[in-house]
């Protein structure tokens, strides 16, 4: 029987891009860049560890060279870092390109930073969809309120549903409609409104913002009915859930057209909602 000779195991790719890097490094002293070392499927290897200061949940872009200069190859986010490495997952690959040993990899923030007076290549909306996601503020949502209206003589409660798109980062628009009345219902408001918000501090976290709008409300009255032209102005503040939910509370005053010796319901409103992102 012949004797079975077993193969030595093949060095592994990214040892031997680890010796380059060292000798490139030595060459380059002081460089904050950082080097592609081991591709694996999703996961990006890059030699920025602890000690150079990589952190859980940095973004990364990395590049290749290119004619006119560095070519964006894709952007990285940091899951795992250790001493002298990190590990990333790719959030976003250039349409074309792909991820290779060596290319070059530094934080997103520092590439902007350079790249500023030049305009970079467009970034892909990756990212930023995904923080605005997390956030709480994408670019449509569909929000879910209940709340009070106070007016002269009498109080109703309300039920409502609105669309709302994000025109940037501080301004918003809402289409919705609105049940509002004494339980069980009886002699209900159907209300139509078209509002605006605009949140002065941006869009991140927990953010306060003025809105105003206009309505038009079907009202009923023992048979009778009437169309209402109504507005409103108001503040509020929204805070994120995670995973594309917020929640928001917000308060101010609505001016109704009277419908003279039936109704006046001008007056306070407030209400709480809850909105899913996407």
């Amino acid at each position: 029987m012949r004797k079975r000779t077993e193969r030595a195991p093949a060095p592994r790719p990214w040892w031997g891009a680890l010796l380059i890097l060292l000798w490139l490094g030595a060459g380059e002293a002081g460089a904050e860049s950082a080097y592609v070392i081991r591709v694996n499927s999703a996961l990006i290897y890059l030699d920025a560890g602890a000690q150079q200061g990589a952190a859980v949940g940095e973004i990364y872009a990395v590049f290749r060279p290119g004619e006119a200069g560095d070519q964006l190859v894709g952007l990285v986010d940091v899951i795992r870092v250790e001493e002298g490495f990190c590990i990333a997952e790719v959030g976003y690959r250039a349409e074309g390109e792909h991820f290779e040993l060596l290319q070059r990899a530094m934080p997103l923030k520092d590439w902007e930073e350079e790249q500023r007076e030049a305009p970079p290549p467009p970034l892909p909306a990756h990212h930023h969809e995904e923080a605005d996601h997390a956030a709480g503020h994408g670019r449509w949502a569909l929000h879910l309120s209940g709340g009070m209206e106070w007016a002269e003589h009498e109080s109703e409660r309300t039920l409502g549903l609105a669309l709302g798109a994000a025109l940037n980062e501080w301004v918003g628009l809402d289409l919705g409609f609105k049940v509002a009345g004494k339980l069980p219902w009886e002699n209900s408001q159907y209300i139509g409104e078209l509002g605006a918000r605009a949140f002065p501090f941006g869009r991140e976290g927990v953010r306060p913002y003025l809105g105003g709008g206009a309505s038009l409300r079907r009202l009923s009255h023992h048979g009778e009915t009437a169309l209402k032209w109504g507005g409103q102005a108001l503040g509020g503040v929204a805070a994120p859930l995670g995973g594309g939910w917020q929640v928001s509370l917000e308060g101010g005053y609505q001016r109704v057209a009277e419908w003279h010796g039936v109704a006046d319901l001008s007056g306070w409103v407030g209400q709480m909602g809850v909105g899913l992102h996407f």
